[in-house]
């Protein structure tokens, strides 16, 4: 199982450090410096926004269908024709209430275009997603790992040719545009192969079957919707609350860019970690310490050398990124959220192993106390610092999180 754990880990890293790193520093990164902070800082509280409420697309149905399908890969089709027309559902439920928050935090009227396009992308993520569910919780890892970065890897090639040959086409809105067109294209081919796979992919609407999801992933759903919070609600708070509110979020977006890149190596960990730990929990094998202890070296101690690396070469690395467009408070930020990282890594691994073994009530209760440290301290912060006083809430965060699961 280890064998087959850290081959399949060996690839995805190699292929997302191939992609995901140029997605995020030359794509995103790029496209931010043609528009400037303001309008960046505009287009990152709407896509936040949509990410605080992703959990109604999900209510926790995909780690759910990872651990489900891990531990019995026989209810594979029933589950899957079951699923659909509560996706539906949720999705409805997401669009509601993402529109009547938006409306609440008066969002101007011509930015309503770009957060639909932003809505349905995050339908689109969401349905990937629950297909890459199914082929993890079957243990085809190498199909997950390609899918994961197929996006991606189309995102590179459209936005790349407009970077270099036609700069003046490039709008928030197209910026988007293409990233619908490259979500609908990995979608399309992930049915695709998943299809081997089902024996029939007929809905049927089930209400009692959809009744006891509800009841079984509603932990998973609440956990996910509380590190949503915590994680990811400060962006909103820190555009309501301060006073050049789309600035500070646009200096923000530069620090967190990073971090968000180290996430994501993160939750390959986490991703690959998950049912497999789900199977050894199920299984009561023995070789179940020594993974952790294994991965745990190998994650925490590669966050560590990242802080350490980014703390001392922040000036260089956001100038190297960005260009002029960086200032002192843009390195503060940075510095803060590397820490911040480091904290979080004893998630991906601590946090993995207690979801697949099914601790999700101490989960939700560390989770809950992450989202009133964040709230507070940004409510105290925000007004004095701005983006550095976001980011020194998002370290003190981590930070208790992370020494709450530890001592679970």
């Amino acid at each position: 199982m280890q064998k087959r754990f850290f081959s399949s880990l060996a690839l995805s890293l190699s292929l997302n450090l191939l992609i995901k790193p140029i997605s995020v520093l030359v794509i995103d990164a790029g496209v931010q410096r043609v528009l400037g902070n303001e309008v960046y800082g505009q287009y990152f509280v709407l896509l936040t926004l949509t990410l605080v409420f992703n959990i109604f697309l999900d209510l926790g149905i995909n780690n759910f269908t990872t651990r489900y399908i891990a531990q019995d890969e026989s209810q594979l089709n029933q589950h899957v024709s079951r699923v659909f027309y509560l996706r539906l559902i949720l999705f409805l439920c997401y669009a509601i209430s993402v529109f009547g928050t938006a409306r609440l935090i008066n969002i101007a009227p011509s930015q309503y275009m770009l957060l639909s396009l932003l809505v349905l992308n995050q339908f689109l993520i969401q349905s990937i997603a629950f297909i890459r569910s199914l082929f993890a919780g079957l243990h085809l890892f190498k199909t997950d790992t390609f899918i994961s970065v197929l996006d991606r890897a189309l995102l590179i090639l459209i936005m790349g040719s407009g970077l270099l040959f036609s700069i003046p086409s490039i709008t928030i809105n197209n910026f988007v545009l293409a990233q619908t067109a490259c979500y609908f294209g990995t979608f399309l081919l992930a049915s695709w192969l998943i299809r081997n796979q089902i024996k029939s992919i007929i809905p049927v609407f089930d209400a009692v079957y959809i009744i006891d999801i509800f009841k079984r992933s509603a932990p998973y759903a609440l956990l996910v919707l509380l590190m949503l919070l915590y994680n990811r609600s400060d962006v909103v708070l820190l555009k309501q609350i301060a006073q050049d509110g789309n600035y500070q979020a646009g200096i923000y977006a530069q620090g967190y860019r990073l971090l968000d890149a180290f996430y994501m190596l993160g939750m390959i960990f986490a991703g690959l970690l998950f049912p497999v730990f789900s199977r050894m929990i199920h299984q009561q094998s023995h070789e179940l310490s020594e993974l952790v202890q294994v991965s745990g070296k190998l994650l925490i101690g590669g966050a560590i050398g990242i802080m350490f690396v980014s703390m001392y070469n922040g000036p260089f690395l956001l100038q190297f990124i960005y260009g002029d467009k960086v200032d002192g408070q843009s390195i503060t930020v940075f510095v803060y959220l590397m820490i911040a990282f480091m904290a979080m890594s004893f998630n991906f691994i601590f946090g993995t192993l207690l979801t697949a073994g099914g601790f999700l009530r101490a989960l939700n209760l560390s989770a809950l106390i992450g989202v009133l440290v964040s709230v507070c301290f940004n409510i105290f912060l925000i007004p004095l610092y701005g983006a550095v006083g976001c980011a020194i809430a998002a370290l003190i965060t981590q930070v208790v999180v992370s020494f709450l699961l530890v001592i679970i």
